[in-house]
């Protein structure tokens, strides 16, 4: 099951809250048996995600909030959200760089100088990436990323 987008707090004009009350989905993946799954407090962990490919590169300053792996279905996903104090133009550039090789031609993005968004699946159709980003109101010079990989 893929992970579900996420409702950035980053993007928008709301007061920050930490990371695990700010992260909501708007409809979390399904375990096996069809029901709801989320990641909890005993599962989450600021240590990146088990799951996420090896080769993702992160700031050199990553501050991981949440980090979480799951596996269902025979399907491997992983969430990850952490802040940087890099410019949106650094993040944004070591992002448009790490996916411009990998995804295919239908992906999504949206990139200014508040929002950084890129979604889309890879070229051979086996994974399912989305970066979604951008300051935080209550952190002046910090941006919040939430990235969610599953393989499809």
């Amino acid at each position: 099951m893929m992970l579900s987008m996420l409702t950035v707090n980053a993007c928008s004009n709301q007061p920050d809250a930490p990371a695990t009350e700010s992260m909501q989905t708007s409809a979390p993946s399904a375990g096996n048996n069809g029901t709801a799954v989320q990641p909890d407090a005993a599962s989450a962990s600021q240590e990146l995600p088990e799951n996420l490919p090896e080769d993702f590169p992160l700031p050199e300053d990553v501050q991981i909030k949440l980090s979480h792996s799951e596996e269902n279905e025979g399907k491997k996903t992983a969430l990850l959200i952490f802040t940087t104090t890099q410019s949106m133009d650094t993040v944004s550039k070591l992002y448009e760089d790490y996916f411009s090789s990998r995804l295919g031609s239908e992906s999504a993005q949206t990139i200014d100088d508040k929002n950084l968004i890129i979604q889309g699946t890879t070229k051979d159709g086996k994974q399912s990436w989305s970066i979604i980003g951008g300051s935080l109101a209550s952190q002046e010079g910090t941006l919040e990323l939430n990235v969610t990989w599953a393989e499809l």
